[in-house]
């Protein structure tokens, strides 16, 4: 079976039939303003009448936008609770690949709305992988170079309104290994449930 967050989601635009490339995605869309209601003066930016974007001509869709700003209300809250309950420093308004500075650790958070996988909701005590999903390697490896000599530390989180928040963190073996049992050996991954990291790690606050 195929874990979905193995799959790529940001393909390249096609290539047309005569061999030129198609125009590439943007980013951050910039849309053409076409005119503006009144209601607009109150802050609410489904009154703004947006066309296409400047670079790429995709249509401005108010749904997608609704749609991205809960998830980027979502991403922030989430970055709010990491920092209250586990102690690292919230440093992601910085821009980089980095979302908090702990003691030992560099974390990038990632949260959703949707279900965890049964894999990782089968994970109740810390446990090793050989392998983790690209949504985990690819952040880690972004990390790199940033935040000193601290470990890389992905947080994935998945929220639910009406129920407690459910965490796993995903650490590099060794690095784990080095911290509370001397000289590193093996390679791969761990994943420990937040309430878990707690209990033996403690707060890693800066």
């Amino acid at each position: 079976m195929t874990d979905l967050d193995d799959l790529p989601f940001d393909y390249p635009s096609p290539a047309t039939r005569n061999g030129a490339k198609g125009k590439p995605r943007c980013r951050q869309h910039t849309y053409r303003l076409l005119s503006i209601d009144r209601a607009a003066i109150r802050g609410d930016p489904d009154t703004f009448h947006l066309g296409g974007c400047v670079r790429c001509d995709k249509p401005y869709s108010p749904a997608a936008s609704r749609r991205g700003r809960s998830s980027d209300r979502l991403g922030k809250d989430q970055e709010r609770r990491i920092e209250r309950v586990y102690g690292p420093r919230k440093v992601g308004e910085y821009g980089d690949a980095v979302d908090h500075l702990g003691r030992d650790f560099k974390w990038q958070a990632k949260a959703t709305r949707s279900d965890p996988p049964k894999w990782l909701a089968a994970i109740t005590e810390p446990t090793w992988r050989a392998i983790v999903p690209k949504s985990i390697l690819d952040p880690m490896a972004h990390m790199s170079g940033i935040g000193g000599m601290r470990r890389p530390l992905v947080i994935r989180s998945y929220v639910h309104h009406g129920v407690p928040t459910r965490d796993w963190l995903f650490l590099i073996w060794a690095d784990w290994y080095r911290l509370h049992a001397g000289d590193p050996h093996g390679y791969g991954y761990l994943v420990i449930p937040g309430a878990v990291f707690l209990e033996l790690h403690g707060p890693d606050a800066p």
